[in-house]
C-alpha cells in the first residue's frame, strides 16, 4: 500500500514536467542547431566508459546514424524506472586543420528518435549531456567506439526514497545535486537502512517506541546494539529441527525483506535451481546498495530447499563498515560477516546489521577480501559462490591469487547488450571459475589476463565485455581521461619510448634519489615514487611540466623544491608518511590542486590553506596541528577534510562556511566544544569526534543541530 501511495504522489511530478526541447525546432537543425546544442552540458572524454552509477541503459546508434539498433532494451524497462540523466555520446571526429565542426543534424535527429521512443524523457527534470570522445584516429578506429544514447535511471525504491527525502526537507544535499547522482554511501541509503531495520519483524514494539523522537544517529546506535546482541546469541537449532510454523515465519520475514528491497532479475533463484550439484558450498554476498534483494534471494532459495540445499555458510560484505575512501587499505577494508546457513535468526539479524554498518561511500567493493576470509573460515568447502554486482569494480582485484579455489560468479544486473564487468571476467578466469547469468553458464573463459587485474586480450564470443573502466587506481588518484595509456613500472622500458610515457610507477624500489633519467620523460602526467628512501626532490622536477598527479608518500622528504611551484597543472599530491614540517609557502601555488594528502608528517600549522581554492579532499591527519586558520571558510569546493590525530583545542566559527563539506574527521584531538550553528553545514553527512573531551551536554547539542548526520563520539 505504501508503495502505491508513493507512486501516486510521484505521478503528477512525472506527468506535468516542463518540456526541455521544442520538437519543431529539433526538426530545423540548420536554424536552431546551435541553440539546441547549448541546452546540453558538453563533456569530453577519451573514451566513453561507465565509471559511476549502477543503473544505465545503452541505446547504440552507430557512428553516423540516429536510429536505435535495439530500442526494446529501453522499452522493456521504461515503465519501472525513473530516468534522471541522458548522455548523447558521439565522437569529436573528423578534426580537419585542428577544427571540429559539430553535426547539429545528427544531434537533433538522435533527440527526435529518443523522444519518439519515450516522450516523457523530454523534460526539464532530466539532465542532458553531450559527450564527445576524443580517441579518434581513423574511420576504422572510431567505429570501435560507442555512439548513441545512455539513459541513467533510479529504481522505484530509489525514486520513492529520493522524493521522500525532498518532501521531508532534510537539506542534506541540494535537490539539483541529489537529483543527478545516486551514490552508494549516500545519506538516503543510510536513512533507508534505518527505516528497513525499524520495519523488521525482529524489532518489538517497545524498541520501536524507544526510537521515537531520537536523532538519527541515536536511532542507528540503538538498533545496532540490539542487532549485535541478537547476532551473538548462541543457536543450536538447525533448520532441519525447526517446526513447520517456524519455517513459515522465516519465509514471511524473507518475503517482507524482498518486498522492500527490489531487484532487476531473478538470477540467483535461476542459477541455484540449475545447479543442485553445488554441495558443501559457501555463498559470499555483495551487501551494498542495490544488491540487498539479490542476497535475500539466496536465503529465500535456501529456505525453500533446505532439505536438499548444499549451502553451508553465508557471508555478507559491505566494503568497510563506514570507512571513508582514504581509510580503506587493500586486503584490510573489513565489513565482512558470516553465519552458518542453518542459523536463520542470525542471518536475519545480519541482514540489517551489515547494512546498517555499511555506507562506505565509493563504488569499488572488497570482493576478494571477503572471498579469502570466507574460505579461511570454512576451508572444507567444495564450491565457492559469489553473488556479485555487475556494475561495481573490485577494489582488491590484485589479491586474486590468494583465493586458491574456483569461484562461481552469479552476475547480478546483467544485460546482454551491455556485457559483463571486466573485473568479474578477470576473477572467473584467474581462479579457474565461471560466470552465471539468468540464462547461461559460461565456463572456461577465453581471455588473456595479466597479474594486476587487467584483461589483455578478450576473445570469448559467448558474451560481451562491458565498457566499464575498472583500471586499477589508488584512492588519491584523479582520472584524467586517458585510461588507454599503460602504466610503466620499469624505468629502462620507459626510456625506450620516452615520448609516449604518461604514467610511471616506480614504487617500493629502494630508490634513495630520483633517477635523473626520469626528467627525460617530459610527457608524463602521473608519477608514483611512493615507498622509497628519497630525501630530496630536485629542482629538475619542473621539467615535467605536464604533471597532474604525484605520489611521494612513504619517503623521507622534509620539504618540497620551490621549482614545483612552476607546475601549474598539479591536481593530486600525495605526501603521506614523510617528515615535512611546513607547507604554507607552497599553498599559494596549489590553486589547481583537488586532492592533497599530507598525513603522518610533522606539520605544526596549515596557514595559507585558504589558497587551495579548488581542493575537494584534504587529509592533514596525524600531524601536530593546534589551530585552523579562520580563512578556511574560503574553501568552497571542499568535500572531505581529515584533521584527526592532531592537537586541536578549538575550531574557528568560520568552519560553518564550508558549504559543500560532506565528511569531517576530527577524531583524537582536544576539542571540548564545537562552534554554534553547525546546521549551516547543509551537505555534511559524516562527523567523526571520538577521542575528544566533549561533555554529554555538548554531545546532545551537536546531535540536535545535526539530526541527519552520522555523528560518532
Amino acid at each position: 500500500m505504501k508503495l502505491l501511495v508513493a507512486l501516486f504522489l510521484l505521478f503528477p511530478i512525472l506527468s506535468f514536467a516542463q518540456q526541455k526541447f521544442d520538437i519543431e525546432k529539433l526538426k530545423s537543425p540548420k536554424k536552431h542547431g546551435v541553440a539546441i546544442a547549448n541546452l546540453l552540458s558538453e563533456k569530453r572524454v577519451y573514451e566513453y566508459r561507465v565509471s559511476k552509477g549502477k543503473h544505465a541503459i545503452f541505446l547504440p546508434n552507430g557512428l553516423r546514424s540516429s536510429t536505435f539498433l535495439d530500442p526494446n532494451v529501453y522499452l522493456r524497462k521504461k515503465d519501472s524506472i525513473f530516468p534522471y540523466r541522458v548522455d548523447v555520446v558521439y565522437s569529436r571526429y573528423p578534426v580537419i586543420d585542428s577544427v571540429y565542426k559539430e553535426f547539429y543534424g545528427l544531434l537533433c535527429n538522435r533527440l527526435i528518435h529518443l523522444f519518439e521512443l519515450d516522450p516523457e524523457l523530454n523534460t526539464e527534470e532530466i539532465a542532458f549531456n553531450k559527450v564527445l570522445q576524443t580517441h579518434c584516429e581513423s574511420d576504422e578506429q572510431v567505429n570501435t567506439l560507442f555512439h548513441g544514447i545512455v539513459i541513467w535511471y533510479r529504481t522505484t525504491a530509489e525514486e520513492i526514497l529520493f522524493q521522500k527525502s525532498n518532501e521531508d526537507s532534510l537539506n542534506v544535499t541540494d535537490a539539483k545535486t541529489e537529483k543527478n547522482s545516486t551514490s552508494q554511501g549516500s545519506f538516503k541509503e543510510y536513512v533507508a537502512a534505518i527505516e528497513t531495520a525499524k520495519e523488521s519483524v525482529q524489532l518489538n514494539d517497545s524498541l520501536r517506541n524507544a526510537l521515537t523522537g531520537k536523532p538519527i544517529d541515536m536511532q542507528q546506535q540503538i538498533i545496532k546494539n540490539y542487532l549485535e546482541h541478537e547476532v551473538n546469541k548462541q543457536n543450536s537449532i538447525s533448520l532441519l529441527q525447526r517446526s513447520p510454523a517456524e519455517i513459515q515465519m522465516y519465509k514471511r520475514q524473507i518475503n517482507e525483506f524482498l518486498k522492500f528491497n527490489p531487484f532487476s532479475d531473478s538470477v540467483v533463484w535461476k542459477v541455484m535451481n540449475r545447479h543442485p550439484n553445488w554441495q558443501n558450498a559457501i555463498v559470499i554476498n555483495d551487501w551494498t546498495g542495490s544488491m540487498y534483494g539479490y542476497g535475500a534471494q539466496i536465503v529465500h532459495w535456501h529456505l525453500n530447499n533446505f532439505r536438499q540445499s548444499g549451502v553451508k555458510r553465508i557471508t555478507l560484505f559491505n566494503d568497510g563498515d563506514k570507512k571513508s575512501q582514504f581509510e580503506k587499505v587493500i586486503g584490510e577494508t573489513g565489513g565482512i560477516y558470516s553465519s552458518d546457513a542453518s542459523d536463520l535468526p542470525k542471518i536475519m539479524s545480519l541482514f540489517n546489521l551489515v547494512r546498517l554498518n555499511g555506507h562506505g561511500g565509493d563504488r569499488p567493493e572488497n570482493d576478494v577480501e571477503a572471498l579469502v576470509q570466507a574460505i579461511k573460515e570454512y576451508p572444507e568447502a567444495n564450491d565457492v559462490i559469489l553473488i556479485a554486482d555487475n556494475y561495481a569494480c573490485i577494489r582488491d582485484i590484485e589479491l586474486v591469487a590468494k583465493i586458491g579455489k574456483p569461484v562461481k560468479i552469479l552476475v547480478c544486473g546483467y544485460i546482454k547488450e551491455l556485457g559483463v564487468n571486466p573485473h568479474l571476467v578477470y576473477l572467473a578466469k584467474a581462479t579457474g571459475g565461471s560466470l552465471h547469468t539468468l540464462e547461461n553458464d559460461f565456463e572456461n573463459i577465453k581471455t588473456e589476463i595479466d597479474e594486476k587485474g587487467e584483461i589483455k586480450v578478450f576473445n570469448d564470443k559467448r558474451f560481451l565485455l562491458s565498457l566499464m573502466d575498472c583500471s586499477p587506481y589508488q584512492p588519491n588518484e584523479i582520472k584524467f581521461g586517458k585510461e588507454a595509456f599503460k602504466t610503466f613500472t620499469d624505468l629502462d622500458s620507459a626510456l625506450l619510448e620516452p615520448k609516449v610515457v604518461r604514467k610511471l610507477e616506480l614504487k617500493q624500489q629502494n630508490l634513495e634519489s630520483i633517477p635523473k633519467a626520469i626528467f627525460k620523460l617530459e610527457n608524463v602526467y602521473d608519477l608514483n615514487l611512493s615507498g622509497n628512501e628519497i630525501l630530496v626532490i630536485p629542482n629538475k622536477i619542473k621539467l615535467l611540466k605536464h604533471l597532474k598527479s604525484i605520489d611521494f608518500s612513504s619517503n623521507h622528504l622534509t620539504t618540497l623544491p620551490k621549482s614545483i611551484l612552476s607546475i601549474k597543472g598539479l591536481e593530486a599530491i600525495n605526501l603521506n608518511e614523510n617528515k615535512i614540517k611546513d607547507l604554507s609557502q607552497f599553498f599559494p601555488s596549489m590553486y589547481y590542486v583537488k586532492t592533497l594528502f599530507v598525513s603522518g608528517n610533522q606539520l605544526a600549522n596549515i596557514n595559507g590553506i585558504n589558497q587551495l581554492k579548488n581542493a575537494k579532499t584534504l587529509n592533514f591527519s596525524n600531524n601536530k596541528i593546534s589551530e585552523i586558520p579562520i580563512e578556511i571558510n574560503q574553501l568552497k569546493s571542499l568535500q572531505i577534510l581529515d584533521l584527526s590525530n592532531n592537537q586541536l583545542l578549538a575550531l574557528p566559527k568560520s568552519i560553518i562556511g564550508l558549504s559543500r563539506l560532506e565528511e569531517l574527521n576530527l577524531e583524537n584531538n582536544q576539542l571540548g566544544s564545537l562552534p554554534p550553528y553547525l546546521y549551516r553545514l547543509r551537505k555534511l553527512k559524516v562527523l567523526k569526534l571520538s577521542g575528544n573531551p566533549l561533555t554529554e551536554r555538548e554531545k546532545e547539542r551537536i546531535r540536535k543541530e545535526l539530526p541527519f548526520v552520522m555523528v560518532s563520539f
